[in-house]
């Protein structure tokens, strides 16, 4: 109950309804802010979104491969949403004599709304540059650039290599195993290289050297436009020796497998050249996917990325019921299973990182399972150093329009 005063037959609101009218004023243009406070909010809980469906479709895949079925990929075009925001306020009351007394009664009222509609867009991938890459063998240039962000490199060979110097990985499908022994000796090998990896002994690096591609080239027979086209191709004019005319040369990426000279005191690198076949106490081993010469260098064959996705869903367990309906000759593969393992419950669990439910159970990895973590982000790392995505135009915009 306020008090209010009569003055000249009327009355007057006493100050203490101020409060309550200056909440109405306030509740009404706070509204205002919705659009940056609503980007803030909606960007990073769709990014979010949009990174878990993306490794639940990944494992998704795994678990279907294990099953002898094919991937499905779906790629988000668009996403858009819309946002409303409505705020009203309003003041009801009796004024005059009340019970005989100088009274006013206010009831204040106030309403506030908010909605999003969002649509996400989906589009399968099926087209053939998509296909195309799927099974494409992956680039020697993958095999750097992991590395060089920080992959281990023996968690990169096992996923990605076929073949080095002709000592066979575990086949991923339908082509022919490598016998037993060469098995083992691949896998050795990786430990052994990641022990040297680790102590900064071996690295994957990249040299640019440039190749000559024409006879000499007098000084005076290019022009200017001629140089900058050339420029914009990639090509160089280098001058020859005796200053006399030019040379056009072009600059190449070449991979190496780089070796501190101090690393051939240990047996574990004069273990690997034995095994692979090199000449030992040399500073660098030229990579190569063509079949080079193995004394002269590696010669790594690589799988696809749809290949190292059939690898790694040999790690997926399967329930007892489902025996005879996976293939029973992709047995797990031991080393394998340090990387990655896929495990299977028939509920929901507590500690269950990633999850999807297929043929009525649920196959997951755990949250405290970090080498199978690790495995998944570097899968997520080459399918998108290995695919593209078609252009600006195929990746997805977040829009966040906003009406009050």
């Amino acid at each position: 109950m306020m008090k209010s005063h009569r003055a000249g037959g009327g009355f007057t609101i006493s100050h203490l309804l101020l409060p309550w009218l200056l909440s109405a004023v306030v509740l009404q243009s706070g509204c205002v802010q919705l659009g940056p406070d609503a980007m803030r909010a909606s960007r990073l809980s769709y990014n979010e979104a949009v990174q878990v469906s993306d490794q639940r479709e990944l494992l998704l895949n795994l678990v279907r491969l294990r099953y002898t079925e094919a991937p499905e990929f779906l790629q988000i075009s668009g996403i858009s949403t819309q946002m409303n925001f409505e705020a009203s306020a309003s003041i009801g009351g009796e004024f005059g004599e009340v019970e005989e007394s100088n009274s006013a009664f206010v009831t204040p009222g106030a309403m506030v709304g908010y909605s999003e509609s969002p649509t996400i867009t989906f589009v399968p991938r099926r087209d053939q540059e998509f296909t195309r890459q799927l099974v494409a063998p992956v680039e020697l240039d993958s095999i750097y650039l992991l590395t060089s962000y920080g992959w281990g490199i023996d968690r990169v060979l096992i996923l990605i290599a076929d073949e080095i110097n002709e000592v066979g990985n575990m086949a991923t499908r339908e082509s022919a195993y490598p016998p037993v022994t060469d098995q083992q000796t691949f896998q050795e090998l990786i430990m052994l290289l990641r022990q040297l990896a680790a102590e900064r002994l071996v690295r994957v690096e990249v040299q640019s050297r440039s190749r000559v591609l024409s006879a000499k080239i007098p000084n005076d027979s290019v022009s200017i436009e001629e140089l900058l086209k050339l420029s914009e191709e990639g090509y160089q004019l280098t001058q020859n020796e005796d200053e006399t005319g030019h040379v056009l040369t072009k600059e190449s990426n070449h991979y190496v497998m780089s070796v501190g000279m101090a690393a051939w005191r240990r047996p574990e690198l004069m273990t690997v050249s034995r095994a692979l076949n090199i000449k030992p106490h040399q500073p660098f081993y030229e990579i190569d996917g063509k079949g080079t010469s193995p004394v002269n260098g590696l010669s790594i064959t690589t799988r696809s990325v749809l290949g190292v996705m059939a690898y790694l869903s040999n790690a997926v367990s399967v329930p007892e019921e489902h025996a005879e309906l996976v293939d029973a000759t992709m047995a797990a593969d031991p080393a394998l299973q340090q990387y990655l393992n896929i495990r299977v419950s028939k509920t929901l669990e507590e500690g269950m990182y990633l999850a999807v439910r297929y043929r009525s159970y649920w196959f997951y990895i755990q949250d405290i399972d970090l080498e199978s973590k690790r495995t998944l982000g570097l899968l997520t790392s080459l399918i998108r150093l290995s695919i593209s995505a078609g252009g600006a135009h195929n990746v997805p915009v977040l829009t966040l329009p906003v009406s009050r």
